[in-house]
């Protein structure tokens, strides 16, 4: 009886191990490692957008818009799930189709560029929705960019892909 005992009890701590070590090290890992999104853009005028991480998987959209601005939102070995500015557009990428170059684009219609970061400031030029722009840095609420020889500021909220 008493062996039995001992067995149960021993069967249990060993459960009792094992359960924690998967808490440790498998699930308690990717709750934490919950990175934000990064903001990146496609290096090439062709990229193809896919159902999945891989080659087998079908393309769904050939995107064909170099430097446009894509948030990175998994990782899975060389492979990067990318979303697209209209927050609907999802799909896979080989990592080498992206470029670490941050560009922006305009959003919500005709935008200001501003010589200064202030509303107050000498007004550049005026930018349409869709234009993408390359995004130089940010401070508070104001992005400074660059686009078509131009250099400039705009409120932040005018832009996708300046949240980070």
């Amino acid at each position: 009886m008493k062996s039995t005992s001992f067995s149960i009890q021993i069967y249990k701590f060993t459960l009792f191990l094992w359960a924690f070590t998967f808490l440790q090290f498998v699930v308690l890992p990717v709750a934490v490692s919950a990175e934000p999104p990064k903001y990146t853009s496609i290096k090439s005028e062709k990229v193809n957008l896919r159902a999945g991480p891989g080659k087998r998987y079908p393309i769904r959209w050939v995107l064909s818009r170099k430097n446009m601005p894509v948030k990175v939102i998994r990782e899975f070995d060389n492979w990067r799930q990318i979303e697209l500015f209209d927050g609907e557009t999802k799909g896979w990428v080989y990592k080498n189709m992206l470029s670490p170059k941050r560009t922006a684009i305009i959003i919500g219609g005709t935008q200001k560029i501003y010589k200064k970061a202030s509303k107050y400031s000498n007004l550049i030029l005026k930018l349409e929705k869709n234009v993408i722009v390359e995004l130089d840095h940010c401070k508070n609420a104001w992005c400074s960019i660059k686009v078509s020889g131009y250099k400039g500021w705009i409120e932040k909220s005018k832009l996708w892909g300046a949240e980070n």
